[in-house]
């Protein structure tokens, strides 16, 4: 790999061949904690919990942040699970006082609750990593709205197109892609904590209170609903990443075929091809390959998370454990998936005159033969269409439209033949391209006013986002600054 160990592109398609992957509860460490924190305040605003064993608890549970942020491991296999790990941990700490951090909870709403804090973290990045790709295919693709190319259809030479235009379309996939970003963290604003085990808690709680204080708007609105139901948004997020990743897997396969002989229009950098263990002339599109399997894997998480619940009555079932590993998957088939496309495009080679020349055979030119044939000598455009099939088969040995042959359809037709500046306009890429100007079709105008619209759509759902990441990552700064002040007071 011309990147060298550590690239983008060697982590992407290497996968889990050379790296771990962590336990499956230690990504959700500090999301618990932030959790166990929230909750305690609320008990000791309700007096639930004595201001001795609050501060108590207080000091560990930052004494437990810091060892994790620090990298300390704090799972116990023994005590299954990362919740009982913490209140483990702070039996060590603290003695009995730990046992009553867990009133008015069960490890049912602490799960629901650690997995829509680690869910709301990853749909911000995926729409972050996904702005930053849709930013650097715009740069690539702007300068290259007059780059004439052939268009394809049924994988064969079709009409002319440009490469901005070309760009442009997987554009439009990615706004598709960042507006379902952003309705899912506009989704991800109910807190589960205080629906326990599912049925609720006869001690006097604040729900608003713990919501609040995880950066959240509201409780959840039935207790029975806030455990049954897990793996819905983590569905909805497999959806997406699969979404996104057929996207780059169409990318990908336009990369191979633009990149490879004959057509050889596109040229990838080192970085990102991978040579063989055999032959040293290789240049093989690696990524691009592992994406279009990235893809397919990612379709399946989605399906299996759509599928475990169903299997399930009402309530909470030990079955939903299943829906956050399955997530924890889809995540990771993800990652690094957009940096890699992101680098792709921003040192990508665009073969301009190559491009131009394809544009000259395969008669790209005839169906704005029949337009033009239609629109000036006032017959149907299927008569066009018949005239100009006819003009094809005559041009056939040349390989493109001549003006031999465009004259004897023409003549066979009884119409009025070509002028010279018509034929000329007809064998001018760029004047064909020119136009077809209405909106989203690909003249040079029309392609820069959809990237700069897409762009601008684009980076105004991210900075949505984006925006309800620092709301709940200030409330909970705010919260842990609170647990501070708690562990620092005096009696």
């Amino acid at each position: 790999m011309g990147g060298g160990p550590g690239s983008a592109a060697l982590a992407f398609t290497s996968g889990w061949d050379v790296a771990s992957r962590p336990a499956a509860d230690a990504r959700l460490a500090l999301h618990d904690l932030d959790t166990n924190a929230a909750h305690l305040l609320m008990l000791a605003k309700q007096r639930i919990l004595s201001r001795a064993e609050a501060k108590k608890l207080a000091k560990g549970l930052i004494r437990l942040r810091k060892g994790v942020e620090n990298g300390e491991q704090i799972l116990r296999p023994e005590c299954e699970d990362i919740h009982m790990s913490v209140e483990s941990a702070l039996g060590e700490m603290v003695g009995s006082a730990a046992g009553r951090i867990h009133t008015a909870r069960s490890r049912n709403d602490q799960a629901a609750t650690d997995t829509v804090l680690w869910l709301r973290d990853e749909v911000a990045r995926a729409s972050a990593e996904t702005a930053a790709l849709a930013e650097s295919i715009a740069k690539h693709a702007l300068p290259h709205a007059k780059t004439c190319c052939p268009g394809f259809s049924h994988v064969q030479p079709a009409m002319i197109s440009s490469w901005g235009h070309w760009c442009a379309s997987h554009l439009a996939a990615l706004a598709r892609i960042q507006t379902q970003w952003s309705a899912l963290a506009a989704e991800l604003v109910r807190c589960p904590l205080g629906a326990a085990a599912g049925f609720g808690t006869s001690w006097h709680i604040d729900r608003n209170h713990t919501a609040k204080s995880l950066g959240f708007e509201l409780p959840t609105q039935n207790s029975m609903d806030s455990v049954a139901t897990r793996g819905e948004f983590e569905a909805r997020f497999a959806f997406v990443a699969a979404q996104l990743l057929s996207v780059l897997a169409r990318i990908g396969q336009d990369i191979i075929f633009l990149s490879s002989p004959p057509r050889e229009w596109i040229r990838l950098a080192d970085a990102h091809v991978t040579g063989s263990s055999i032959m040293p002339q290789k240049r093989n599109p690696d990524f691009a390959e592992v994406t279009i399997a990235r893809a397919s894997a990612a379709r399946s998480y989605a399906e299996a998370l759509l599928a475990v619940p169903p299997a399930l009555p009402g309530g909470y079932h030990r079955g939903l454990q299943w829906t956050k590993y399955l997530a924890f998957d889809a995540v990771d088939n993800l990652a690094g998936a957009c940096l890699v496309y992101q680098e792709v495009f921003a040192s990508l080679e665009v073969f301009p005159g190559k491009m131009r020349a394809a544009c000259r055979v395969g008669f790209l030119n005839a169906t704005d033969f029949a337009d033009m044939i239609s629109s000036t000598r006032g017959v149907t455009f299927r008569e066009a269409y018949r005239l100009v099939g006819d003009a094809v088969k005559r041009c056939e040995e040349a390989g493109e439209l001549t003006r031999t042959g465009a004259d004897a359809a023409m003549r066979s037709a009884k119409l009025k033949l070509l002028t010279a500046s018509e034929f000329a306009r007809l064998n001018d890429p760029v004047a064909l391209l020119a136009s077809r100007d209405i909106d989203g079709a690909p003249a040079p105008v029309r392609t820069k006013e959809s990237i700069v619209a897409l762009r601008s759509a684009i980076r105004a759902e991210a900075r949505s986002v984006a925006a309800r990441r620092r709301a709940y990552q200030q409330a909970i700064a705010a919260t842990w600054r609170r647990v501070g002040k708690l562990a620092a007071s005096v009696g």
